[in-house]
């Protein structure tokens, strides 16, 4: 998510349209976003105004 949230705030255009490609990043879609509030889990984020990244904390 670091490196995510780096590109985004450097404008690396080319790197993440290629992440949005692959669907390793992604918009929140209703139905995820309904799914995380529904199992509330532990998330990690970052705001790179405008934009808020968040990913699901692996479990420990």
């Amino acid at each position: 998510m670091i490196a995510a949230a780096e590109a985004v705030a450097v404008d690396e255009g080319e790197k993440v349209a290629a992440w949005l490609a692959d669907d390793k990043l992604a918009k929140l879609s209703e139905s995820r976003a309904l799914d995380l509030f529904e199992r509330d889990p532990e998330l990690w984020a970052v705001v790179v105004s405008p934009w808020i990244l968040i990913q699901e904390r692996a479990g420990e």
